[in-house]
């Protein structure tokens, strides 16, 4: 009785936490994909001078770090997930707090994408902001289809 509970538990964890890294990669790329078009759709529509792409650089260094500091949080969360999972199948206080600290971590990976996105239109010499407004309009109008 015991072993064959002890293989629904890991069963049971191991689906939860694909399913969770499922939906966390799904997150990453849609909230990666915005950046990433609007990084491609300002290179297309506005010429940036040197000083310009240095800024943009920068920021995107800055960003990269700070991404991968939130992403790791996220790994680090939904092993506790896992693990709760695996202790006790159910939605048990432990089950409750670490899929708060996924939602969390997501949460605030989602923020730091936006105020990248934010960032780098401050990066822009002024005359060029509206293009950027005007292509990050669409990435994110485009990603909502």
């Amino acid at each position: 009785m015991h072993w064959s509970r002890l293989i629904i538990a890991a069963a049971v964890a191991g689906a939860t936490g694909a399913v969770i890294v499922s939906g966390a990669h799904w997150m990453l790329q849609s909230t990666h994909g915005a950046p990433s078009d609007l990084h491609q759709e300002l290179h297309e529509e506005v010429p940036l001078t040197a000083q310009e792409k240095q800024r943009l650089a920068q920021r995107e260094d800055a960003y990269i770090a700070r991404r991968a500091a939130i992403e790791q949080r996220v790994k680090v969360a939904n092993g506790r997930l896992a693990r709760a999972i695996a202790l006790q199948p159910g939605w048990t206080p432990e089950v409750e707090a670490a899929s708060r600290d996924v939602e969390t971590a997501a949460a605030d990976l989602e923020r730091a994408t936006l105020q990248h996105v934010v960032e780098m239109r401050e990066g822009l010499d002024p005359h060029h902001r509206a293009a950027y407004d005007a292509a990050l309009v669409k990435a994110l109008s485009d990603g909502a289809k």
